[in-house]
């Protein structure tokens, strides 16, 4: 996957390719991920048939060929021709949001109804459950190895909408206490043993902190992620006093809501002090 990478290299400096956010750095013409790659560009037709011979030369010295059937090309909606720009680069035209990993992924923040599957998941493992003459620590359990799990995994890895958790520990609660009076309150559950709760995860506290997390990683840097955001939203200006705009993306809005935590969870070591601002850094 160097070769291909080379090949991206040469072509978007010769201006064949041109990646969608060109002025920002490092410039992100592609993403390779185990053997997905995903390729972010504008959909010129000249763009696409640089694409195709790309694809072409790599594929002809490394025995690794497009597999059209599944693969596809997703466009923006100001994009015109898309089924011509489509068949240029001989690959099907797809439309988002669409699943990867089992998750969704949109260009905008994730709805709802995108999430559905998810409380689809939970409500078909709690209706199997339930003719299993289980435990109350039976119940329990598979609540937290399973539900909870597949969940956190969600979580980690996208914006899921509030409403959407609420149903899942909605879910959670009934199956728990099998549909009759709930002797203890959801919340009361999620609480450590010690504290006279069952040590079940809030899923809402549980995505509260995968957004510090993403926070926290930004903060650090050392990878493309956290450089290309900086640079694409930051532009110079310090984390700490930059105003939240509309242009932002969905991610580094959640981000920059949770600067008020950080503040009073996080401290700098100056060292040689060149990269602290003294004033504005906690």
């Amino acid at each position: 996957m160097e070769y291909f990478t080379c090949l991206m290299d040469i072509a978007v400096h010769r201006e064949r390719i041109v990646p969608i956010y060109s002025r920002v750095s490092p410039v992100v013409s592609h993403l390779i991920y185990a053997d997905d790659l995903l390729v972010l560009m504008r959909p010129s037709m000249r763009g696409m048939r640089a694409l195709a011979v790309v694809m072409e030369e790599f594929g002809q010295l490394s025995g690794l060929r497009l597999n059209r059937d599944k693969s596809k090309v997703y466009f923006n909606n100001s994009c015109t021709l898309k089924e011509e720009r489509a068949l240029e680069l001989g690959v099907e035209k797809g439309d988002l949001p669409v699943k990867y990993l089992g998750v969704p992924l949109s260009v905008n923040y994730t709805k709802d109804r995108e999430c559905q599957s998810l409380v689809d998941f939970a409500q078909r493992r709690v209706e199997d459950w339930q003719a299993a003459g289980l435990s109350f620590g039976g119940r329990i359990e598979l609540v937290r190895s399973v539900i909870s799990a597949i969940a956190l995994f969600w979580l980690q890895s996208i914006m899921v909408h509030l409403a959407t958790i609420r149903k899942i520990e909605d879910i959670c609660a009934k199956f728990i206490w099998h549909g009759g009076i709930h002797a203890i309150s959801w919340e009361q559950l999620c609480h450590p043993r010690k504290e006279g709760g069952v040590g079940l995860r809030s899923l809402v506290s549980v995505r509260e902190a995968a957004g510090i997390k993403l926070a926290w990683r930004f903060l650090q840097g050392g990878s493309l992620w956290s450089a290309w955001m900086s640079s694409r939203y930051l532009r110079g200006r310090n984390f700490w006093v930059c105003e939240i705009d509309n242009n932002f993306s969905v991610s580094f809005k959640h981000i920059l809501r949770n600067r008020p935590v950080l503040r009073k969870a996080i401290r700098r070591k100056m060292r040689e002090g060149g990269e602290t601002d003294l004033w504005l850094d906690p």
